[in-house]
Order: structure tokens, then C-alpha cells, then sequence
């Protein structure tokens, strides 16, 4: 199977502190993902260096055959990168609605110009975004709240209009920075039957960092482990699971 996103001896130094050495990750088309460490693991900073928040102290980011490591994060988002964040940064004081319309002009072809003088061509590619905007919302049940402000919804909607937002600008890998993150565990459940479905149904990739082992477990296919930036396993839940240091480390026991 092909590899759509790939993370070639990623590399962060802040200063005197390594923070993330030499990670490396292949990701293919509706892989389904899980990177677990303690905090400080580096993960986020793996995430960021995917996205082009950070720009590697040294190793390659390729989407799609393309090499995006020097590309700045909209333009990474543009090919079809796309991600949550551990701390929700939804547009508060906008509608639901407008929170997914805005999303979606990244795939908008009509200029400037078109804009300004809101000739039909306009018109048809806003109704059309507005039309998928109400579709993503209806999948995350939230049709009936298209117009309130999101800093109006409870926690656990929000959550879920994050990863709809997400997905509006159609992409191939979607990134979840510890989406189960102060949900209770019903919310939490339903969150794992959420992100397969999302796979299966959009059929893209998914990788996601999360403390819930329940939810990585559960969800997960395969699963990068790190300690302080360095990877120090990897491989199915089961075999996670069953690894004596990653047990020892992450998971709290020993055998």
C-alpha cells in the first residue's frame, strides 16, 4: 500500500534540549494510528513538525510524494493535512455554522475580484460549501445548533465540531491531539466508535495522540510509542500491550 504521509528522522532541538529524535513514521491511506507516550514524550512536537508549525532541526516531511517540510502550515493544510488540537481553538464567537464555512474556503477557486462582485460563480461554490458545512454538522449531530455561537456548545461538542471542522477542508490525513481530553468516559465511548466511522466513511488516515489507553487500544491499528523524543516501540495494540517496557513506562504495572 502506498505511503501518503511520511515523518523521514524528524528531528527537534530547543536549544540545548532534545526534544524529538530522529522519529520516523509511514503513514498509508485509511491507516489508523495511535502515538502514546508520558507528557514531554514529544509527541505534540511531532505533530507540529508534521503540520509546519515547526520547522525540523534536521529530517523531511513528504505528503503525498511531496516534500512540505519548508511549507508553511496553510499551505501544508492545502494538500490535504489536517488537524485537531489538544486545547480546543475553535472560532468561539463565531456560529457552528460559520465555524465549518470558514474551513471549507480553503478549497474555494473564486478570486478576489469574484468576491467583490458576487457573480454567480460565487454564489454556486458558497452554497455549495454552506450545503456540505449542514452535512458535516447533521453526521456530528449538531444540525440544530448551526447558529449558536460555539463557545455555547458543552465541552463534548465542541470537541466534535473541532474534528468536523477539520474534515471540511476534505483531507487525506487527519492529525487528533488528545481528542478524548476532559471528556467522561460516555463521551469518550462514543468518541471511539466516532473516529472509526469518520475512517471508514471519508476513507482517510487517521493518526492521533491520546493518554486514554482504553480509547488508543480500542481504536488504534498500529501505535508509535516515545519516550523523551525517542521512539521505543511500536507495533499492534497487542503487541504494546504485552511489551514489558512500555508497560513498565506507560501503562502503569509490570509483569
Amino acid at each position: 500500500m502506498s505511503v501518503i504521509l511520511k515523518a523521514d528522522a524528524l528531528t527537534m532541538r530547543f536549544g540545548g534540549l532534545l526534544a524529538v529524535d530522529k522519529f520516523c513514521m509511514e503513514v498509508a491511506p485509511t491507516d489508523l494510528l495511535g502515538i502514546i507516550g508520558p507528557n514531554g514524550a514529544g509527541k505534540t512536537t511531532v505533530f507540529n513538525m508534521l503540520t509546519g508549525m515547526y520547522l525540523p532541526t534536521e529530517g523531511r516531511v513528504s505528503l503525498l510524494s511531496e516534500d512540505v517540510t519548508d511549507l508553511y502550515p496553510y499551505q501544508i493544510t492545502q494538500r490535504g493535512l489536517s488537524r485537531t488540537f489538544q486545547n480546543i481553538r475553535l472560532f468561539k464567537d463565531l456560529t457552528v455554522l460559520d465555524n465549518i464555512r470558514l474551513a471549507g474556503h480553503f478549497r474555494l477557486r473564486y478570486g478576489l475580484l469574484r468576491s467583490i462582485l458576487r457573480t454567480k460563480s460565487f454564489h454556486a461554490e458558497e452554497d455549495q460549501l454552506i450545503s456540505e458545512a449542514r452535512e458535516l454538522l447533521k453526521i456530528f449531530g449538531l444540525e440544530k445548533k448551526e447558529t449558536l455561537l460555539a463557545r455555547n456548545l458543552p465541552y463534548g461538542e465542541q470537541r466534535r465540531l473541532e474534528i468536523a471542522r477539520a474534515l471540511a477542508i476534505h483531507p487525506k490525513v487527519l492529525l487528533l491531539d488528545e481528542p478524548a481530553a476532559g471528556m467522561n468516559p460516555n463521551e469518550t465511548k462514543e468518541l471511539t466508535a466516532l473516529i472509526r466511522w469518520v475512517r471508514d466513511h471519508f476513507k482517510i488516515a487517521i493518526v492521533l495522540i491520546e493518554h486514554d489507553m482504553a480509547l488508543v487500544m480500542n481504536v488504534c491499528e498500529r501505535i508509535y510509542v516515545l519516550d523523551h523524543g525517542v521512539e521505543i516501540a511500536q507495533g499492534t495494540p497487542a503487541q504494546i500491550q504485552s511489551n514489558p517496557a512500555v508497560i513498565e513506562a506507560y501503562l502503569g504495572a509490570s509483569t
